[in-house]
């Protein structure tokens, strides 16, 4: 793993998409983007999932990602509440 991520522990980055062998990842708190190797990742995840890398290792955020798919789904049911 490159040494620039040693300073980014506990920072989330989402999946944005992915490229080839590589996904590639916005970081939460300054919107940068890198590429990252399929083989450095946790296996089965998918655009929109959240990620921290922790001790060397890129680890799958479950309780961010449901945290993020609750708030989006309440501002879908205010938008859809207002339109009524």
């Amino acid at each position: 793993m490159d040494k620039e991520f040693a300073s980014t522990d506990n920072i989330k980055w989402a999946i944005d998409r992915f490229e080839e062998h590589n996904a590639i990842l916005e970081n939460s708190e300054t919107f940068e983007m890198v590429s990252i190797p399929m083989f450095e990742l946790p296996a089965g995840i998918v655009p929109g999932d959240i990620l921290i890398f922790q001790n060397d290792t890129w680890h799958l955020d479950h309780a961010e990602k449901e945290a993020l798919s609750a708030s989006i789904s309440q501002v879908f049911q205010r938008i859809k509440q207002k339109n009524l």
